[in-house]
């Protein structure tokens, strides 16, 4: 374990990441001093001054570097602000959240990420380890910090850990026993300088992999195999439209295991988590297990039990025989575009929020043409929020029907009187939450919230 004591750390962000990795620094004895510009965070300031944590909250100061030997950032802080640069210059080393519980551990580490869809692999994961009598977290984004996770961690213990192009951004030697990489698209360009630097982000998942490590990837995403160049670990490659033999794939309305002689692991319509990106999940979970060595049995069996997460996809009622989804996690129009191949019943679509700096002209043009021609597709848009004006220009252009509400309650009630039996109304925004709602889950408990508001015939 390296040395921390006497180290004089600055962290950088006082959310939940930055937080435990200032608790985990002083318990080490490092000399820990805490900032955030969000000088709403009184109460947490004075919980760490409480055990002896120094913290400042406002405008930056270059002089918090003076004597700082390394930086932890939290995924909130961009590389590109004064501050960082500033440590940069000053040759300081700067670690995310990750690296810094990396270099704590010795727990082998599956590490997943992509543009859509990190959540529920990493819940999926976590359910074949429990199906398979496996230890193993799952941490990072689903639910709480690496840094914090590993104290739970056995010597037999798998820490499962959702990684955002943020934390990917400021690793050194982090090194995953199995990097699971989804997906790559427009995202977070509100963050990034611009999509190669996002892509590169996503890349450096791989960095430090060894022969002996594992890379498991999209085979059908372009921009994922392009970023396989150089990758030293054995690939284990996933496909819904190759046979792909040292890896996984469909084939005959089944999820065949090519990596352990084309044996099958369940069929695709045991599935219980809707749409095609869903089906990527699960391929991408048993791709990454089957790579552990966990028995194909209890892989099919988590698969056909897993029934998807709040927030994802989440079934929410059925109200004059209108079906009502909660898909208030996808945060891009990607995100969007992959939950529309879900249903092949009519969609009243509820879009609207903050954008992260996407175009929404891709997402119309999927919405004029229509997942599932003639009968399904999507019949009329409502739009709210922020970005309601410049959501509705690109559908328009693209001569699609649309209705804009001022909340996304008034949203609900306009799908309501839009409807008829057979719809499905779905809220899936392509947006951030945080023009109205400070995250998606608060989002999707609103809709939910309003949906069941609305009237009787609720069936949980």
């Amino acid at each position: 374990m390296p040395g921390f004591s006497g180290k004089s750390v600055l962290v950088i962000g006082m959310a939940r990441s930055g937080v435990a990795a200032a608790e985990k620094l002083d318990g080490l004895g490092a000399s820990v001093l805490a900032i955030d510009s969000n000088t709403a965070l009184k109460r947490t300031a004075r919980e760490l001054e409480k055990k002896g944590i120094k913290t400042h909250l406002g405008e930056h100061r270059f002089s918090d570097l003076d004597g700082i030997e390394l930086l932890v950032v939290s995924p909130g802080v961009m590389n590109t602000s004064p501050i960082l640069m500033e440590a940069g210059r000053r040759h300081i080393p700067i670690w995310s959240e990750v690296e810094l519980a990396y270099r704590l551990t010795a727990a082998p580490i599956i590490g997943v990420t992509g543009t859509n869809g990190k959540t529920t692999t990493t819940a999926l994961l976590g359910r074949i380890f429990a199906e398979a009598g496996r230890s193993a977290v799952t941490t990072g984004n689903i639910g709480f910090p690496l840094v914090k996770a590993i104290d739970q961690a056995r010597s037999d213990t798998v820490l499962i850990a959702e990684l955002s192009s943020f934390q990917l951004k400021n690793i050194a030697d982090f090194r995953p026993r199995v990097g699971v990489l989804l997906n790559i698209t427009e995202d977070h360009l509100d963050w990034h300088p611009d999509f190669d630097d996002y892509i590169e982000a996503k890349g450096r998942l791989f960095l430090n992999q060894a022969e002996d490590d594992w890379a498991v990837v999209n085979y059908d995403d372009e921009i994922v195999r392009g970023l396989l160049v150089g990758v030293k670990s054995r690939q284990v490659p996933f496909s819904k439209l190759v046979r792909v033999e040292n890896g996984v794939y469909v084939e005959g309305g089944e999820i065949v295991a090519g990596l352990v002689g084309g044996k099958s692991v369940c069929r695709v319509d045991e599935l219980k988590i809707k749409g095609e990106h869903n089906l990527d999940n699960a391929m991408a979970a048993a791709g990454a297990a089957l790579a552990l060595g966990l028995p194909i049995e209890s892989i099919g069996e988590a698969l056909r039990r897993f029934e998807g997460l709040k927030h994802r996809l989440e079934y929410v009622a059925t109200l004059d025989g209108v079906d009502y989804y909660n898909d208030s996690k996808a945060t891009n129009p990607d995100a969007t575009v992959k939950a529309l191949t879900a249903f092949k019943n009519p969609i009243i679509l509820l879009l609207g929020g903050r954008n992260k700096g996407n175009s929404f002209l891709p997402l119309a043009r999927v919405v004029k043409g229509g997942v599932h021609p003639p009968n399904g597709g999507v019949k009329v848009v409502i739009v709210f929020g922020e970005v309601a004006e410049e959501i509705r220009r690109a559908l328009v252009d693209c001569g699609v029907r649309v209705l804009s509400a001022a909340t996304l309650s008034e949203a609900v009630k306009l799908a309501r009187d839009c409807s008829i039996f057979g719809d499905v109304v779905l809220l899936s925004p392509a947006c951030a939450s945080f023009d109205m709602f400070s995250n998606y889950e608060e989002r999707g408990e609103a809709f939910k919230g309003a949906v069941l508001g609305l009237g009787e015939d609720f069936r949980g």
